[in-house]
């Protein structure tokens, strides 16, 4: 045992008391504290929380803080790390008393809450021979450059499409006019396809790489509480204004950032990619190459595959979009109107247990969102749910998706998946009427294996048209998506009732095809100096894991030629 752990436990429920004055602190994780708010000293609700003055405690420091839907009404809570005072009540015998959600802050939650930064290591220089090429301007490619730029890489950062700012008015003109740039929309450009859907950024860690990640996201804009919250999210309009404060960033660091500079193929020398051949043809030289151009970049993956690189089919989920009145949500969540609280969102899941349906999920759930035409091919109808910061618009929207497995593909080489989504997308424009308009179908109609004849307001830009969806969707995806939405009907009243409309199809939720590569250097096994990262490389599925992975594969290249100081 530790010196605060000698004393003497025995604290009787209500009393404060004191022990003798302990010479090793041992902080305390205090759960479901009803949250003071944003203004507030939280120190005092703490104390209140757990039955102690104020003066017993010495520190209290926020970790995490999220709505509980569970209760009635629902409120806000938190968790925090706690401090007791040195002339207070021992840590043992706060213990023994056994309230429910105080106990010892271990050396796991000091890591998942750690602020230590991994990239604060002080390094030789960079060598200057050394070139590294990043393809792609999301996330991956994002952090992994500005990883690279911290080191004192020279890197160079290509993107196909434009800088965020350009890239607002391609997508726009899209949204409003059905204009579509095949380089420049919702998929492609600065910020990837995630700018342009809501910005989620759920994970429950905030430690050490993901520590990093969310540090530099508030350093470039991002609201402060993102370090806090369970369910975090950006905001598309709140991403508009981070992206060019991290491109500043890394050009004072020396990046060198082209726009509307799409990649033809990749430079390959004995074996090993040495480069890049851009469109028109200029040859770009440098190595390692990090791939990270998301899950629709399809003439990419082609280009790596003619390369030499290897890669193998992947599953995927595919489905359509559930929109729903916001107030219908909050009150199945809620229970009431939701006042001050957030927009109720949900997650949810179905796996019947007869086998007879395939398991399906909700994913990227946008409350206040709406839902947005994503396509970058011309005659293809895809769609994606996005929100604003505030999400204040009426709708809620969720994809419900159900599983594909390669047993479905039409081949066995590896874009036979992409292959698979392209005929869905095409039936989708043909059953649609064309002009990227959304086919779409009230839910109870779908489940009664009925076509719509009208349907409701909603929010898709470019308008939807009444349909059954059995005409754009395989029939395995349409039952497992009615076994769902009736399971999720029992979870959240209403979800499956007259007010649900599908609009379809959700067909990019993540890369069909996984790239090879080494478990610790991240290079392709059959192309070296080519590094396959990110959603379409196949090893992430979502902003926070894919610029993880873009800091993993960088870190790689600073450990390899950066040695620590001794």
């Amino acid at each position: 045992m530790d010196g605060a752990e000698r004393l003497t436990p025995g604290l009787p429920p209500g009393q404060t008391g004191r022990g003798p004055r302990r010479t090793v602190a041992v902080p305390l994780l205090v759960a479901n504290v009803p949250w003071p708010g944003e203004d507030s000293d939280p120190l005092p609700a703490v104390a209140h929380h757990m039955q102690l003055p104020p003066a017993a405690l010495a520190e209290v420091r926020l970790l995490k803080r999220s709505v509980d839907g569970r209760r009635r009404p629902p409120t806000w809570q938190a968790n925090y790390r706690v401090e007791l005072a040195p002339d207070g009540p021992s840590e043992a015998q706060v213990l023994a008393r056994g309230q429910h959600g105080v106990r010892p802050f271990t050396d796991r939650d000091e890591k998942r809450f750690s602020t230590v930064d991994p990239s604060s290591v002080a390094r030789q220089a960079w060598p200057s021979s050394v070139r590294p090429i990043v393809v792609g301007a999301g996330p991956g490619g994002l952090f992994a450059a500005l990883r690279l730029a911290e080191a004192g890489a020279p890197a160079v950062l290509l993107e196909r499409g434009g800088p965020v700012e350009d890239r607002h008015h391609d997508v726009r003109a899209f949204w409003r006019r059905a204009e579509l740039d095949a380089d420049s929309n919702v998929v492609f450009g600065e910020g990837g396809a995630g700018a342009f859907s809501d910005g989620k950024i759920y994970t429950r860690r905030r430690d050490g790489e993901l520590g990093w990640i969310f540090r530099r996201l508030v350093d470039f804009g991002a609201d402060p509480q993102v370090l806090e919250e369970g369910w975090a999210h950006l905001g598309t309009d709140r991403i508009r204004e981070i992206l060019p404060r991290l491109r500043a960033r890394l050009g004072e660091l020396g990046v060198e950032v082209r726009f509307h500079t799409p990649v033809d193929r990749f430079l390959v020398e004995a074996g090993r990619c040495e480069g890049v051949v851009l469109r028109g043809g200029e040859a770009l030289r440098g190595s390692p190459v990090i791939v990270a151009t998301g899950h629709s970049a399809r003439d990419t993956w082609q280009a790596m595959l003619d390369a030499g690189a290897s890669a193998e089919q992947r599953p995927i989920h595919i489905g359509a979009r559930i929109e729903h009145p916001q107030k219908l949500i909050d009150a199945a969540r809620y229970g009431t109107a939701r006042g001050d609280l957030p927009p109720a969102s949900y997650r949810l899941t179905s796996r019947p247990p007869d086998g007879r349906a395939r398991p399906a999920h909700t994913f990227c759930m946008c409350p206040g969102g709406t839902v947005v035409a994503a396509s970058n091919h011309p005659e293809r109808v895809v769609v994606n749910g996005m929100s604003y910061s505030g999400r204040r618009a009426f709708w809620a929207n969720s994809a419900v998706v159900v599983e594909v497995t390669p047993a479905d593909y039409p081949g066995t080489d590896p874009l036979a998946g992409a292959r698979f989504q392209d005929a869905i997308e095409a039936a989708a424009w043909r059953v649609g009427g064309g002009r990227f308009r959304a086919p779409g179908q009230l839910v109870q109609d779908f489940l009664a294996d009925r076509a719509s004849e009208a349907l409701p307001r909603v929010s898709y830009p470019l308008g939807a048209t009444p349909a059954d969806l059995r005409e754009v969707l395989p029939m395995p995806l349409i039952e497992g998506m009615k076994a769902a939405l009736r399971h999720f009907d029992q979870r959240l009243s209403g979800f499956a009732g007259p007010d649900g409309v599908l609009l379809a199809p959700e067909t990019r939720t993540t890369a069909p095809l996984r790239f090879h590569r080494g478990a610790d250097d991240l290079m392709s096994p059959t192309l070296p100096g080519l590094m396959p990262v990110g959603e379409g490389a196949g090893y992430a599925g979502g902003i926070v894991s894919a610029a993880l992975d873009g800091f993993r594969a960088a870190q790689v290249l600073v450990e390899q030629h950066c040695p620590r100081r001794s």
